[in-house]
């Protein structure tokens, strides 16, 4: 009897072991496939998005900085015997600060003051104008202009040195001849390849800038293209294209055109369709002083894109209308881009340009000039300025925004006055 117990108790305990070995086999292998989907779901999504995954660069460029005679005497301190140039440009520091890359165009040489300042016609500018470029926030400064050689092989390499204390990167002239024409920023994962170029007279191996000729140590240490000749000119550009090949996109500064005419000439049009079918990217001009066109050209093949900034006029100078009978050179433009790029196909691409038109308002403050580049956007801020004149504002931007053409990709800001 007892042993029937036993035997029934065990019989029990063997099936009731056998069926809770059974319910912890079902119950551990539907948990090991809910958590195998869960980890297959996961990864599934980290790689969905990593399928669009993007970085992005913004690049701000502006147009001529140059300083005539009154603006000397205007930045000069008596009681210090200094000169700051700060206040030109606190009222653009925050949209130069914000970008990741800025660059401008230094129309002037950084002799020193050994030899004395001056503009019009051979400039040469204290070195404080530097400082206020790089306090404002700026990285890259274009150096080769028909103004680079006004001062000759001193000019030449001490606006160079001057800059390069200051830690700014500098491109269209170099130190060495063996030097790299050209720069490489990367920024984000994005590589930019940069170089600048000036137009200029090329006669027997002599090159000349502002009728000036440049000497045998500094020829070979500037880039100029013919002013004469289009061909010739692309075939000098491309002699520095071809050593960017490895970067994402290629970007050319050149100054170029013709002085005071809103349109681009023949010459500006026929270059940039070339660069365009090169390959270039971006081309940011500068020189005739006053705005011309914004726009994108394709190339032949239709495979390439082009943002051209035909000239973004003068950011700062004393080309007034009271002097030269016309406001344009009153008027500048300060272009942001976005440059994107994706992950999947590792392309990068403009993804959106921001033209903010620019200003310089002058006016007097007790016995002295006072000059300041304006950003005309915010209508909150700029009725806060002293000494603004609202017509002359809003003249300036309705000049420059007819020559923005705006398209999926450009966009200039809205009239702050409507």
């Amino acid at each position: 009897m007892n042993r029937k117990i036993d035997l029934y108790r065990g019989i029990k305990l063997i099936i009731l072991t056998i069926s809770i070995s059974l319910c912890l086999f079902l119950f551990i292998g539907c948990s090991s496939s809910k958590d195998n989907e869960i980890s297959l779901q996961s990864t599934n999504t980290k790689s969905n998005t990593s399928t669009f995954e993007q970085t992005n660069l913004t690049l701000t460029a502006v147009g001529d900085v140059m300083t005539h005679s009154p603006q000397l005497k205007a930045q000069y301190d008596s009681s210090t015997n200094t000169y700051s140039f700060d206040n030109n440009f606190k009222y653009i520091k925050e949209y130069i600060e914000s970008s990741d890359l800025s660059i401008a165009n230094l129309e002037t040489t950084l002799a020193g003051d050994s030899i004395g300042y001056s503009s019009y016609p051979t400039f040469n500018t204290p070195d404080a104008l530097a400082d206020a470029l790089k306090n404002t926030g700026f990285d890259i400064i274009s150096t080769i202009n028909n103004h680079t050689f006004d001062k000759g092989t001193l000019g030449f390499e001490r606006t160079l040195k001057v800059l390069k204390d200051l830690g700014f990167d500098t491109v269209g002239t170099r130190s060495n001849v063996d030097d790299n024409d050209y720069i490489i920023k990367e920024v984000n994962g994005i590589k930019l390849g940069i170089t600048s170029y000036s137009y200029g007279d090329i006669k027997n191996s002599n090159k000349y800038l502002n009728g000036i000729q440049i000497s045998e140590d500094c020829k070979d240490k500037a880039n100029v293209f013919s002013s004469t000749n289009v061909e010739s000119a692309f075939n000098t550009i491309n002699s520095t294209l071809s050593k960017l090949e490895n970067t994402d996109m290629q970007i050319v500064i050149l100054h170029w055109g013709n002085e005071y005419q809103r349109t681009p000439s023949d010459f500006q049009s026929k270059l940039a369709q070339m660069l365009c079918d090169e390959g270039v990217d971006i081309i940011i001009g500068s020189h005739p002083h006053v705005v011309q066109p914004v726009d994108t050209l394709k190339s032949s093949d239709g495979d390439n894109d082009t943002l051209v900034l035909y000239s973004l006029g003068n950011l700062i100078s004393n080309q007034r209308r009271e002097f030269l009978g016309s406001s344009y050179t009153e008027d500048g433009l300060m272009v942001t881009i976005d440059i994107t790029k994706d992950s999947i196909d590792e392309e990068a691409y403009v993804s959106k340009v921001t033209c903010i038109p620019t200003w310089v308002n002058k006016y007097t403050s007790g016995s002295k000039l006072v000059y300041e580049v304006i950003p005309i956007e915010d209508e909150v801020t700029l009725n806060t300025m002293e000494n603004l004149s609202q017509n002359k504002v809003e003249e300036s931007y309705n000049n420059t925004s007819s020559l923005v053409n705006t398209s999926d990709i450009i966009h200039i800001v809205k009239n702050p006055f409507e």
